[in-house]
């Protein structure tokens, strides 16, 4: 499009004020200005292009997703920090849990000791103490102490239910003998 200059402007205004004063007569004059209409062709292939985006997007396509790990991504980066401090976190608590779980299979271990042992005295505890704390390897012979005593007892414990059982069946015996004494007289 042509663009229209300011003396054209300026001499389209003169022709008009000259046409006021004119007015009255009745030979109108009409001047056109020559104004130049635009390319059409252009806005056509515009419409044509326009056209085929339009339908190249309607098109289905394939899309691909690529996942790639980076350490540079923020989010990947900071996913690897918090899992790591998670694990360490994990492996400081599983630690602490283990060593309390030795501490309590110890004090189990002591109680055993002092109920195998009966009775024991202040100064005896305080050498169990020094053995759990100092000498591990006294402590494996206890722990075989006790488990050798606590199985003795278990047999002991089976040997006098099977007396047991034994004295019921003989005394259930001895009264079937006795109502059979009694019935057959």
């Amino acid at each position: 499009m042509r663009n229209i200059e300011i003396n054209e402007v300026y001499t389209l205004f003169e022709e008009i004020k000259k046409l006021i004063k004119k007015g009255n007569d009745n030979t109108p004059t009409v001047i056109q200005p020559e104004i130049e209409l635009p390319d059409l062709s252009v806005i056509n292939e515009l419409t044509d292009k326009l056209q085929e985006t339009v339908e190249e997007v309607r098109k289905p396509t394939k899309t691909e997703c690529h996942h790639i790990f980076s350490i540079a991504s923020n989010k990947i980066f900071f996913s690897v920090i918090g899992i790591g401090v998670a694990l360490l976190v994990c492996m400081f608590v599983i630690y602490y849990q283990r060593e309390e779980m030795a501490m309590y299979k110890d004090n189990d271990l002591k109680y055993r000791y002092v109920k195998m042992q009966g009775e024991i005295t202040s100064g005896e505890i305080g050498y169990l103490e020094n053995i759990f704390d100092y000498k591990r390897d006294s402590v494996k012979i206890i722990r075989k102490q006790v488990e050798q005593h606590e199985k003795a007892v278990l047999e002991e414990a089976k040997r006098l239910e099977k007396a047991r059982l034994k004295e019921q069946e003989a005394e259930r015996l001895s009264r079937e003998a006795e109502n059979l004494k009694q019935n057959n007289h």
